[in-house]
């Protein structure tokens, strides 16, 4: 028997985590978060112990499947059938290393690695899915259609939006995932009913909208506690949240979109992306290390990443306050770069722009240096008329590009729910 199961899903695959909400939409409380390294790793030989199929239950439990799942594909989207595992477990895995490339100029739409990721979370969510309800793993294959919603770069949304979405559309073909943890392999067949490209930033805006007054208070409260803020006197939240001509700044690993609403629409011909994100200020500073004849023992941006996020020993305090001046200095050739991008916009829609946004996973890390340069620039270019710059909290900035898919595919459902009434009714 073949088993059926319907998936929405707002996966916002970055340079340096995938970040997503997916949902079984026959089901009620399925809702999933992930946040995983967007990476796999390939195995080259059959090194992985499978966990035997009874252990099953326990072992999706945890909803930690995303960051462990071992699959091989059989789709035109990914170029072999080698087994790969994913996120965290891609980390310390034995295999050839695959992440995004920051530094060519292959668009992620165009790199295997973005389809792997996608395939791989919604196969993950259906047998997990299926599996608590089950008690036990499918004797068939799973059969599982999904909507999407995906999210590109400007420059790359401008070039490949379409192409990417009939890549995973393909005239209705489904793209077969075997997923390999367990003794028994599972089979998921997906086949996707819709997919909206969205340009990231854009999506990120939406989310910022429909988060509204709460959001938008705390956003206000930072920017007025800053001694260069601008004056917002009897400005409030709701005044914000209608501002229909804004700008937002995405800072990601690999590149920082500079995007722009006006009158309510996305404004594609006055958005900008920078090919340089925090990701590129850590592996500037491994360079520079290199450079200097400093043996850092850092092979990737995320060592780097992962080695600043946590709290350094008494016996590595120096090392890390080293590494730090080498990763402040690139920061500071990072907002450089950044602010002479944004005075490109500004002289395009600047005297219009009534609020500017920044965020994204890269916000936060550089968040010091590149705030107060920000408000001057605004302050240089808009002296008459200076617009508050909201700096989001990265806690929750980073995840917005994801909340923003996800809201386009429940619309998207909401329209098609609503047809289908409509189709209905005239039958009747």
């Amino acid at each position: 028997m073949t088993t059926k199961i319907r998936l929405n899903g707002g996966i916002d695959i970055g340079n340096g985590y995938v970040k997503a909400v997916i949902e079984n939409a026959n089901k009620d409380d399925s809702r999933d978060i992930v946040d995983m390294p967007s990476s796999v790793a390939v195995l080259t030989r059959p090194n992985q112990l499978p966990t035997a199929d009874g252990d099953a239950v326990l072992a999706l439990a945890d909803g930690a499947l995303y960051n462990r799942l071992d699959a091989s594909f059989g789709t035109p989207l990914v170029p072999d059938t080698h087994r790969r595992v994913f996120g965290e477990r891609s980390l310390t895995a034995d295999g050839a290393f695959e992440e995004f490339d920051t530094v060519g100029r292959a668009s992620k739409a165009k790199q295997p690695l973005s389809k792997v990721l996608a395939l791989g979370i919604f196969a993950a969510k259906a047998l997990a899915d299926y599996v608590a309800e089950n008690g036990e793993l499918p004797a068939d294959e799973l059969k599982v259609t999904v909507r999407a919603a995906l999210a590109l770069p400007v420059n790359e949304f401008l070039r490949h939006r379409d192409t990417y979405a009939s890549e995973f559309l393909n005239s209705g073909r489904s793209h077969l995932v075997v997923i390999e943890n367990f003794e028994t392999k599972v089979v998921v067949r997906i086949t996707f009913e819709d997919v909206q490209v969205i340009a990231e930033g854009a999506s990120a805006q939406y989310a910022i909208v429909a988060k509204g007054v709460v959001l938008m208070d705390h956003m206000l409260a930072d920017v007025r506690s800053r001694d260069n803020a601008p004056d917002l006197e009897g400005i409030t939240s709701t005044d914000v949240l209608a501002a229909t001509n804004t700008i937002g700044i995405d800072i990601g690993e690999g590149t920082s979109g500079i995007v722009t609403f006006s009158n309510g629409h996305f404004n594609v011909e006055a958005s900008q992306v920078f090919t340089k994100g925090y990701g590129s200020v850590l592996l500037g500073a491994i360079k520079a290390m290199e450079d200097q004849g400093i043996e850092s023992g850092f092979h990737s941006r995320k060592e780097l990443a992962a080695f600043l996020q946590a709290r350094p020993s008494a016996l590595k305090r120096a090392f890390y306050d080293r590494v730090q001046q080498f990763v402040a200095q690139e920061t500071e050739f990072f907002v450089a770069e950044l602010i002479e991008h944004l005075g490109g916009v500004l002289r395009n829609v600047g005297a219009v722009t009534e609020v500017a946004y920044v965020y994204g996973g890269g916000s936060g890390p550089v968040k010091s240096a590149l705030y107060p340069v920000l408000l001057k620039k605004v302050a240089e270019m808009n002296s008459l008329s200076v617009f508050p710059v909201l700096y989001l909290d990265s806690s929750y900035s980073r995840h917005l590009n994801r909340e923003g898919l996800f809201i386009a595919v429940k619309a998207v459902e909401a329209q098609a729910k609503a047809l289908k009434r409509v189709q209905v009714e005239a039958t009747a």
